[in-house]
């Protein structure tokens, strides 16, 4: 009797796991491909080999399933969708609020631009109605060019002689979109999953994005004082209201203080800056905020240690 081989695209995604794994876990890894894969198409083999590849990649990297890591993952995935379909839909509203430079439609980098803005939100609404299904294949699938539209944002812009930031906002402008697909890419897909609770936390995050942008938008107008819109500092409080939020729900606080890491650094950077007294107080919160959470954390394992020492 012949021995049969694994198929191609699985034997590449089996080499991305820890040796020691793979030769324990080989067999059962292929029965689950092969019961994936049996009516899939060539797309859907390679997006199942593509997911045994992220399984192996976060055995390495200490994000799996049993690790906090990887769990504090699988709560932020979700949220970051929200954020980021948040942050998606208000730049499109940026687009049309009177006074703002827009990309004109007659020059090809003005037109990329303009449809680039339009097929974003889109794409982000539709990985959020995915993930709110607990559709999360959909989700990632969707976020993929969702994340590649965002990073092809900035090039757009420069060519249509719009972007008027220093390099420092270019480069966080590159940052904030690896950073978010990174979070839902690499969420442990066996954590992921509809739930009542997560659908609250999801529209609550929404809510909250939605809220924020709205804010940072209306200072445009309305500025509350002079320099950076002192609304840039809202995102750094909701970063450091997270992380003291450890207490009631350790795992959800974290996976929210993922979600807005990205936004938060990106706005509160502009504060950083030059230097102004809204982005010192802004760093004063998140650092404070941070030493308690991790006093909090500290705590915990000391009380654990004693009793399963006991």
């Amino acid at each position: 009797m012949t021995e049969q081989h694994p198929p191609r695209p699985l034997r590449w995604a089996l080499r991305f796991h820890p040796a020691a794994y793979r030769a324990e876990h080989e067999a059962e890894l292929s029965a689950i491909y092969a019961e994936a894969t049996k009516d899939a198409g060539p797309l859907g083999r390679l997006r199942e080999a593509l997911d045994v590849a992220g399984h192996g990649l976060r055995r390495h990297t200490g994000l799996g399933s049993d690790r906090t890591a990887g769990q504090v993952l699988a709560h932020a995935a979700p949220l970051t969708v929200a954020v980021a379909t948040g942050g998606s839909v208000a730049n499109l509203l940026w687009f049309f609020a009177p006074g703002i430079r827009t990309p004109r439609s007659s020059s090809l980098p003005g037109l990329l631009s303009l449809a680039d803005q339009g097929l974003m939100p889109l794409l982000w609404l539709a990985a959020l109605a995915a993930v709110w299904t607990g559709r999360w294949s959909a989700a990632r699938a969707l976020v993929v060019p969702a994340t590649v539209l965002r990073l092809a944002d900035l090039p757009l812009l420069l060519l249509a002689h719009l972007f008027a930031g220093t390099y420092a906002g270019a480069a966080l402008n590159l940052t904030v979109p690896l950073l978010t697909g990174a979070v839902v890419l690499a969420a442990p897909r066996d954590l992921l999953g509809p739930s009542q609770p997560q659908r609250a936390a999801i529209a609550g995050t929404t809510a909250l994005a939605v809220a924020l942008w709205v804010a940072l938008l209306v200072s445009v107008y309305y500025p509350l004082t002079a320099g950076p819109p002192i609304t840039h500092t809202l995102w750094a409080g909701a970063f450091a209201v997270a992380l003291l939020f450890s207490r009631r729900d350790r795992l959800l606080a974290a996976g929210l203080s993922v979600a807005l890491l990205p936004i938060a650094l990106q706005m509160t950077a502009s504060l950083l800056y030059p230097l102004s007294p809204a982005g010192v107080g802004a760093l004063l919160v998140v650092l404070l905020s941070s030493a308690v959470s991790l006093l909090r954390a500290r705590r915990r394992r000391a009380q654990v240690t004693p009793l399963s020492a006991a």
